[in-house]
């Protein structure tokens, strides 16, 4: 039965991108969920910050960890299916997190010699970080195959914003509803709101197209791509799990690892470690040095959808992202040479947050244009682990360089970093789309 849905019309594209977007949305938006209640939870179940910390890192280390199994299950189940599942289970995690107290006194009540509640809201938050690991390989399957190549490049910019978005809009949103209820009841509520946008996903399960490829079984109601012209083609068999992982671990492959790997290391060390190092070395008072963060991040946003709109209208984006970095690391070690006041300090550091804007639709553009028909999936949830480890690392190389007092190498490290994505994208790597 073929699909009677038109690949590429503009309503249909808008209306699969709002539906990616907004779990996408939701997927960044439940990882800033709990911070924001820590001082309740704190006073409430009399847990540790180190407790609250335990808890935070166990959900971002399983996403990332889960990423690349779940980018293999994409290619070889379907897209459309393992991202409703994530999504169902990732929301399903939070309302549980919230009835753990309850579940904890249940337990109690039954003779368990201990309080079970923060054991269950470990186990809740690693179910829930498996669920949250579907996005990225499973958005970008989808948006590979339901989205006009011609607007693609604005597609991915608009789907990063959203993800953006859910960053921002988590502590306030968190902050009111408990505010109205208490914290356990805003968990559950926030966890119902993704559950029911599961529910409305799957309500237009027909407009989402699907880039796997089903081993041994052609699909009728999700055309392959031909690669050459982006139309859709004849269906063909995907590859097998040894032909994925030779592909995972292909010299492009690990070029494009290491190139989300700096990404991460840059974008992590600048929003730990800007401020510190601004005032580390006297380029600015805690204050001033706040707002130029405040700065680089909200232009980092604005970035992202101009880069959208770069990456529609070029077929260099190498070029695009090489220059971008030239910038924003000329920015940086700069401030190991001046000291700016406060306005030009502010102005520079919205230039390079739009810069670092900019590169990210570069970056997916590059990436989709390496990756085969039908390894979508695993090849962004690898790189999607690549990013999630420079992130993991960054912070305690910039926390030593701190301790030992050498704020300009904060500066020098960061360009280091850029100076390792230029030289990654720049190296040779086949086309496929």
């Amino acid at each position: 039965m073929t699909s009677a849905v038109t690949v590429g019309d503009f309503r249909q594209d808008m209306k699969v991108l709002g539906l990616i977007s907004t779990g996408h949305l939701l997927s960044h938006f439940y990882f800033l969920a709990l911070p924001p209640l820590f001082v309740f939870m704190r006073a409430d179940l009399g847990l540790s910050f180190t407790e609250l910390g335990l808890m935070m890192a166990l959900l971002y280390a399983v996403t990332a960890v889960a990423q690349i199994p779940v980018g293999f299950l994409v290619d070889r189940v379907g897209a459309r299916v393992v991202l409703a599942t994530g999504l169902f289970l990732m929301s399903a995690c939070f309302v549980l997190v919230g009835l753990s107290p309850a579940m904890g006194q249940a337990l109690a009540g039954l003779g368990l010699p201990f309080d079970a509640t923060f054991g269950l809201m470990l186990l809740w938050l690693a179910l829930a970080g498996v669920g949250n690991s579907v996005f990225h390989p499973a958005d970008y399957a989808i948006l590979n195959a339901s989205i006009n190549p011609a607007r693609m490049g604005r597609a991915f910019s608009i789907h990063t914003f959203f993800g953006h978005l859910g960053f921002a809009l988590a502590p306030a949103t968190m902050l009111f509803l408990a505010a109205l209820t208490d914290w356990k009841m805003a968990l559950v509520i926030a966890g119902l709101i993704g559950i029911a946008t599961m529910f409305a996903m799957v309500s237009q399960w027909n407009s989402l197209h699907d880039d796997a490829l089903l081993p041994g079984k052609e699909k009728s109601d999700t055309p392959a791509m031909d690669l050459e012209t982006d139309t859709p083609g004849p269906a063909k068999a995907g590859p097998t799990t040894k032909e994925g992982l030779a592909l995972l671990f292909s010299a492009p492959m690990l070029l494009f690892f290491l190139f989300f790997a700096a990404l991460g290391m840059t974008a992590s060390g600048v929003q730990a470690f800007l401020v510190v190092a601004l005032v580390g070395l006297d380029v600015a008072p805690l204050e001033i040095a706040a707002y130029a963060l405040t700065s680089y991040l909200f232009a980092s946003v604005a970035g992202i959808l101009l880069g959208g709109e770069i990456a529609d209208r070029t077929k260099r984006h190498d070029l695009t992202a090489v220059i971008a970095f030239v910038i924003t690391g000329a920015v940086m070690l700069s401030m190991t040479l001046f000291k700016p006041g406060a306005i030009l300090l502010c102005a520079v550091m919205v230039i390079a947050g739009l810069c670092q804007g900019i590169i990210r639709p570069a970056r997916d553009m590059m990436l989709r244009a390496a990756s085969p028909k039908g390894s979508t999936g695993k090849v962004f949830g690898f790189v999607s682990a690549g990013i999630a480890a420079g992130a993991a690392v960054s912070p305690a190389l910039f926390g030593v360089i701190m301790d030992a007092n050498k704020p300009a190498w904060v500066f020098y490290l960061l360009a280091f970093f850029m100076v390792i994505a230029i030289i990654s994208i720049t190296m040779p790597k086949p086309k496929h789309r």
